[in-house]
């Protein structure tokens, strides 16, 4: 089995390499839109100063693509690890291909420094007991580390508990202290040191499984990049940001992720609360200014997608509030790699 990288620029292996992905996309979640090409392309032609993604492609010598995997290199912070994700076409399982690729994706990344593999498996609560993800990722040396789940709220929401979270919002502690709006990204430039500030705390506020995970370093340039990515893409941001009105700071924020291609799809992507400013129902309020806002901003949107890790009580609780439904089970998964 042979696993090459898919260089920038090579058109037809990234489109073989998007068609495995689209096949095990499908396979496990037939009712999701997924990656596109032009989304895969600009992930690999990416030339950033804080990520890097490297792809790889596994077949026989000579034969079509089988297998693909992608690695997310953070170049900034947590210089320790790697975040993998790895696919095998569902006809082609079980013939070493996955296990090739984790093995290519150790020696790069062990090459570089690196001491993890993190990665995240999520197929729907249906056939978790009998999908593949989890006994191929032990065979392969990944130990799971922390359990979550998926989560889907159809939207628009109903008439009668769209008032019931406006009035908990409205009449939470200190309710008036606060003011919620939204917009469109790129954020304005007056909020990008707030924006910076809140990914920081992002970063390792949210659980992921990585014990040795640090804080992230985030600056103006790094969100610009992330813009920049984003419109190569093709995809969009609407946030919604909490402002403390005695301070003028902002103190939390939500985004979700929008694409063409997947009109009636959107991903929530960061909800932030600042620690200062909890107790406030602020995540409640941010995440229902979003989908407020999605009436104007997105009216074809009728789903939209969360994860959450089962440690993180709080943000659960505020979906479960929202009427999120728990669709997918899954793990965080990690391999130690040896010292090069």
């Amino acid at each position: 089995m042979e696993v090459r990288q898919v260089d920038r620029g090579d058109e037809a292996g990234l489109a073989a390499w998007h068609g495995v992905l689209n096949a095990v996309e499908r396979d496990t979640w037939p009712d999701r839109t997924g990656f596109n090409l032009r989304e895969v392309r600009a992930f690999a032609n990416h030339r950033g100063r804080y990520r890097r993604f490297v792809h790889l492609a596994a077949g026989e010598d000579a034969g079509p693509v089988v297998g693909v995997g992608v690695m997310d290199l953070p170049l900034r912070d947590n210089l320790h690890s790697a975040e993998v994700t790895v696919g095998v076409h569902p006809e082609h399982r079980r013939r070493g291909t996955g296990r090739a690729i984790v093995e290519r994706m150790a020696e790069l990344a062990a090459a570089e420094g690196r001491r993890t593999l993190n990665a995240l498996v999520d197929v729907p609560v249906a056939v978790v007991d009998s999908h593949p993800g989890a006994p191929f990722a032990r065979s392969v040396g990944f130990v799971a580390t922390l359990p979550g789940n998926s989560r889907s709220l159809a939207v628009p929401l109903e008439p009668d508990k769209e008032h019931e979270l406006r009035h908990i919002v409205s009449t939470a502690r200190g309710a008036s202290d606060y003011r919620t709006f939204t917009f469109t990204a790129p954020w304005p430039e007056e909020y990008l040191e707030d924006h910076c500030d809140l990914a920081r705390r992002m970063s390792t506020d949210e659980p992921a499984g990585d014990a040795e995970r640090e804080q992230e370093v985030w600056d103006a340039q790094r969100i610009r990049e992330g813009d920049a990515l984003r419109e190569e893409r093709g995809v969009w941001k609407l946030a919604a940001v909490a402002q403390h009105l005695g301070s003028g700071r902002l103190v939390a924020f939500s985004e979700l992720l929008l694409s063409p291609d997947a009109p009636a799809e959107a991903w929530q992507m960061a909800t932030i609360v600042h620690p200062a400013h909890r107790g406030h129902r602020l995540g409640l309020a941010v995440k229902l200014a979003n989908v407020d806002a999605l009436d104007d901003a997105a009216p074809s949107v009728r789903r939209i997608i969360t994860g959450n890790a089962a440690v993180n009580a709080p943000m659960i609780a505020v979906n479960d509030l929202m009427g999120f439904e728990v669709v997918g089970a899954g793990w965080f998964w990690q391999k130690e790699l040896r010292p090069g």
